[in-house]
């Protein structure tokens, strides 16, 4: 991350002090400041002085760095009969900022903390048909993402507590971050682009042949693809209050472990390197010509306090399994690359049983590949700016509907419910008029959604920012069927959606 509040020269200039000797700068009268006898060694600590109670305010122990980014777009969408267009807050990487904190305590021991913000109004996952501003949230207008501290060892590794990123977080975007972010530039392509429906998660079905607002399902595209856990469908782990051991790196693999609240433990192992097939410098070196970073993690989680399901009934057992990883190849001298992740969510849930077919729940399967290239470009004078990438990718979501996803519910929630309280119950019954050609109760029993998708970046590297456009095209699949167990047909109009927008990284 580019980031917070930097200080150079000031070691320059004492270098440069010491060589031509203070007597350049001083008359003999200077002689009433006293530097002492070691003139440079007293100016470097009156140097470091001066950047501690610059930076820092009130704290000489502890260095502060501010960062964060600023992400808007302007999203036009149709889902089969309305066509709009919104100002968003882009969630594939959303408006943020915070702070960081870092103090030696002795040797290689250090801690420090995390906290960070989250600006939520105009959240493109969070915006439908009807509210194009998320005015209303009822969570707020700011949301902390990250409270923590930590204390760390060069060689031992790091220990985290408070609200911080679980291992499993990030697991299906990372690899992408490696190959595509230069050290010290703040964001990756997958800030542009995640395989994940951030720009329509919470936009509502809409049945072939209905084109008005009452045509709308009061479903949405999460409530048809999307892990158990979480409302996304491949990076589906967050930043949850907990404890987590982060190790060091050794020949590019890490590995990170914790457990965290409310009943969640998971593990991850993470590789970061780069390679010379054909002789050369090979492991880490940065004259290697190929990156390579590959990322798995599983994650358990269970709740045995739940005391009411989904559709009624008596207490049950929460208990999720979940896989994910990714992995991207990128040749450094073409900027040719390619990424592919994947994400698996399996509940074992005991209420979850189908009220007409008495099969439990199904497994959440999801793989996306995307390839292009990403290098400075001399079209048109574009080298000047940065580095320029082209690229595009398929995906697929299968049985994502995630019965019992919202323990709490009852029903499903009509249009004029608050975005988010959407849900699949879990004996996977929808009433009648859940799509407004159906007047009659259904069970869903399967869903699938591919997705295409080109995007173009590019880079402002004087600025620390990026602009970008992206065209996503979405093609749903929802099998139902009656209370005889016949097949009732369904056909979902296709979304399409582009978007065009900017972010800056401070």
């Amino acid at each position: 991350m580019i980031g917070g509040l930097k200080h150079t020269g000031y070691l320059d200039a004492v270098a440069a002090f010491c060589a031509m000797g203070p007597g350049v700068f001083f008359h003999q009268h200077a002689k009433a400041a006293d530097l002492g006898g070691d003139c440079c060694a007293d100016l470097e600590d009156r140097v470091a002085e001066l950047e501690a109670t610059t930076v820092r305010k009130g704290n000489k122990k502890v260095s502060v760095q501010i960062y964060g980014k600023v992400n808007y777009a302007v999203l036009t969408w149709n889902d089969g009969a309305e066509t709009n267009t919104y100002t968003v807050n882009n969630y594939m990487e959303s408006t943020r900022w915070g702070f960081k904190g870092s103090a030696k305590i002795a040797g290689d021991w250090s801690a420090g903390y995390r906290l960070e913000v989250e600006v939520r109004p105009a959240a493109s996952s969070r915006l439908n048909q009807f509210d194009d501003n998320n005015a209303f949230d009822p969570n707020g207008a700011l949301n902390v993402r990250w409270s923590t501290m930590y204390l760390a060892n060069k060689t031992y590794g790091e220990l985290r507590w408070g609200l911080t990123a679980t291992p499993k977080y990030d697991i299906t975007k990372d690899a992408m971050e490696y190959i595509s972010t230069e050290p010290g530039e703040g964001g990756g392509l997958s800030d542009t682009l995640v395989p994940d429906f951030r720009m329509n998660d919470s936009f509502r079905l809409r049945q072939s042949g209905f084109d008005n607002a009452e045509g709308l399902s009061s479903l949405a595209w999460q409530n048809i693809a999307r892990c158990y856990s979480a409302n996304d469908q491949f990076n589906c782990s967050t930043r949850r209050n907990g404890v987590a051991y982060w190790s060091p790196t050794w020949e590019g693999f890490s590995t990170q472990w914790g457990v965290y609240e409310d009943d969640m433990w998971g593990g991850a192992v993470r590789y970061r390197g780069s390679f010379a097939p054909f002789g050369g410098a090979t492991g880490l070196s940065k004259d290697d010509p190929w990156l390579f970073a590959a990322s798995a993690a599983y994650e358990k989680i269970t709740d045995e306090r739940l005391l009411q399901g989904a559709g009624g009934g008596a207490g049950f057992e929460r208990n999720f399994d979940e896989w994910a990883g990714s992995a991207a190849l990128k040749h450094k001298p073409t900027g040719l690359f390619i990424m592919g992740a994947w994400s698996i969510s399996d509940s074992s849930d005991s209420n979850v049983n189908g009220i007409f077919n008495g099969q439990g729940a199904p497994q959440m399967t999801a793989w996306d590949v995307q390839g292009g290239i990403q290098r400075k470009l001399h079209w048109f004078g574009l080298d000047r700016l940065g580095d320029t990438a082209f690229w595009g990718g398929f995906s697929d979501v299968n049985g994502g509907f995630a019965p019992g996803s919202n323990p709490n519910s009852t029903q499903i929630c009509q249009p004029a419910c608050q975005v988010g309280s959407l849900g699949v119950r879990a004996n996977m019954l929808l009433p009648a008029g859940t799509f407004p050609g159906i007047p009659f109760n259904t069970q869903i029993t399967d869903s699938d959604v591919n997705t295409w998708f080109l995007a173009f970046d590019q880079q402002l590297e004087a600025a620390s920012m990026h602009i970008y456009a992206v065209f996503e095209h979405f093609e749903p699949d929802v099998d139902l069927i009656d209370s005889s167990r016949n097949r009732v047909p369904l056909s979902i109009d296709d979304f399409n959606l582009g978007y065009v927008g900017g972010r800056l990284y401070f």
